[in-house]
């Protein structure tokens, strides 16, 4: 069987987040046809997906840069900084795929706001990252149409949408493809685990659930606000928030998780009305937890994380049948509502309060929304929306412009090097003869001027 190799900077274990569930879940749907070696550069485990063995950062050895553990492979799958933690990998002569599911240089101009050196190394760090892949990748996956127009100018910006990959594929369809994030075949597990956690919540209290990290390009401070409303209704309404570290312990906490815990207290609504989860919940238990809503809900900011965006959490949404209930402008809200499966409305607290007021103790309307969740959530398996990829994978091949040469780099080296190249383009194309005309034309246009 080939031998392929997918890679993420991710820690993949028992608590996973978004990278890393779409790596295992990438090896997972890969292993049917291929054999497939999962890496973590966070370290070595066993995937909670499929209970697969996971390869760690020693299998390059001490410097990082010994593939000689690694054994052939045939192809890759990297996400992140995979290619500049372990240089060596971009190296090989094999057909490579690269992971943009997530447009984390966006999401880099959130983070560490109050240390100004931390954030432009983000910003930088992941601009590198970006432009290296662009160069090295033979084949790239994104989530959305948006996200692709996005990725297609970083690909123009670093000399990939050229004559030749125009020529084989003017529409540039096999060079980047949408395979979005999916829904596992895990089930909800029984029990209540939410109401079990809290003495405050009773047995039949609805609950609003915040599935996901507390991240600060999101917005819970909106549906904090909100919750007056709701509350004017539904006095025994709930809002809870999954609000706990972050499993890959190099991301630093979030501004925007205290600032949550201090605007619950300001409102005089923590500990009650208000509660929080101060763990990541084990990849295996968290679609009981989303089980034991009544209703889950994100808010965002208008910035460009959420025009680029896919909120996989709202994946987990659909995966139980749990209506949704978002601020408007994610290409994924977008989608779930155009089925009947959540509600969307302006940011502000004032819609956003009044959505979750009209649903809290609506139960047909809820039903209608479950449903219509479920519904969808059979059309996004990770088998239907990995496709692309097991297509490329059937055949891996080298991009038809890097097998060329053509691919010389974002900035297109110096002077004295984009001059060779043109020089050797019409000695190939013409012969010495078209090189001397060219030279003459080009000498009477200066005379010219």
């Amino acid at each position: 069987m080939p031998r392929v190799l997918v890679a993420t900077p991710e820690p993949i274990g028992r608590r996973l987040a978004g990278p890393a569930i779409r790596a295992a879940q990438i090896a997972r749907v890969l292993a049917e046809d291929h054999e497939v070696i999962l890496l973590s550069m966070a370290g070595a485990s066993v995937s909670p997906i499929d209970g697969r063995p996971v390869l760690g950062p020693e299998l390059f050895g001490e410097d990082g840069d010994d593939l000689s553990k690694l054994g052939h492979i045939d192809a890759a799958v990297v996400q992140g900084s995979v290619l500049v933690q372990v240089p060596a990998l971009a190296e090989l002569k094999v057909p490579l795929a690269i992971d943009w599911f997530d447009p984390f240089h966006v999401e880099a101009l959130h983070r560490s706001s109050n240390n100004k050196v931390r954030r432009l190394d983000l910003i930088e760090g992941a601009r590198t990252t970006l432009l290296a892949q662009a160069e090295r990748g033979d084949f790239f996956l994104c989530s959305n149409d948006a996200q692709r127009e996005h990725w297609l100018g970083w690909l123009a910006a670093a000399g990939r949408l050229n004559h030749l990959a125009h020529d084989a594929d003017p529409l540039f369809e096999s060079l980047i493809a949408v395979a979005p994030f999916g829904i596992g075949r895990e089930r909800a597990g029984g029990g209540t685990p939410i109401r079990s956690a809290f003495t405050a919540i009773g047995a039949h209290d609805p609950i609003i659930l915040w599935a996901g990290g507390m991240h600060d390009w999101l917005d819970p401070l909106t549906v904090l606000r909100a919750l007056p409303t709701v509350l004017d209704e539904n006095p025994d309404t709930r809002l809870v928030f999954l609000a706990g570290p972050h499993p890959n312990t190099s991301i630093e906490t979030m501004g925007i998780r205290g600032e949550a815990i201090s605007l619950a207290r300001d409102m005089k609504l923590f500990g009650k009305h208000v509660l929080f989860v101060n763990q990541w919940v084990d990849y295996g238990e968290r679609l009981a937890w989303l089980k034991d809503a009544t209703i889950g809900v994100i808010a965002d900011r208008a910035h460009l994380e959420s025009r680029y965006s896919h909120r996989t959490r709202l994946l987990d949404h659909l995966a139980v049948g749990l209506p949704t209930v978002s601020t408007s402008g994610d290409p994924l809200s977008t989608q779930l509502e155009a089925v009947g499966a959540a509600v969307t409305c302006r940011r502000s607290d004032s819609a956003l309060g009044e959505a979750l007021a009209s649903l809290v103790n609506n139960d047909a309307r809820l039903g209608e929304l479950s449903r219509a969740a479920q519904t969808m959530a059979a059309s996004l398996t990770w088998e239907q929306t990995l496709a692309p990829l097991r297509d490329w994978m059937a055949a891996p091949e080298v991009a038809v412009d890097r097998r060329a040469g053509a691919v010389t780099g974002h900035s297109g080296g110096s002077a004295l090097d984009r001059i060779g190249g043109r020089l050797k383009l019409h000695l190939d194309d013409g012969g010495v003869k078209q090189v001397a005309q060219r030279g003459l034309a080009a000498g009477k246009r200066r005379l010219g001027r």
